[in-house]
């Protein structure tokens, strides 16, 4: 096996990490000084559950087609290497060169990245408040 096989999807996990955790991070901030004040413990949690939540969410739907990209990288092990661009072509092509069929199955994305995404984000204000 050639050493590129173990990088197969190396460019859209670190597009989609870099700018997603970019946006994440400097986002986080002013998202939460639009919620109401917090004046309680559990209502620290919520706003940072709602914030993290609605980041996460809006995030995934945004990279979603690289995402669809890394996946079908992924699914082909072995054969010729393809790039990141090819692989993308293609599945441009076998979705009719329509923007909306690149989103094809978005929504069950959007939904885990709402919940999974609120549960890291109140996790974490909660880990730092205590350390």
């Amino acid at each position: 096996m050639e050493l590129r096989e173990y990088y197969r999807d190396l460019v859209p996990v670190l597009f989609r990490n870099g700018f997603s955790n970019v946006l994440f991070f400097g986002l986080r901030g002013p998202i939460k000084e639009h919620l109401s004040t917090a004046k309680t413990h559990s209502a620290h949690l919520v706003n940072d559950f709602i914030c993290g939540g609605l980041l996460g969410a809006m995030l995934g739907i945004l990279f979603f087609p690289v995402n669809v990209v890394k996946t079908r990288m992924q699914s082909q092990s072995g054969g010729e290497f393809q790039s990141f661009p090819k692989v993308f072509q293609k599945i441009w092509l076998e979705r009719d060169r329509k923007l909306t069929n690149l989103f094809r199955g978005a929504h069950l994305n959007y939904h885990r990245s709402l919940i999974f995404w609120g549960i890291i984000n109140a996790t974490y204000e909660f880990l730092l408040k205590i350390i």
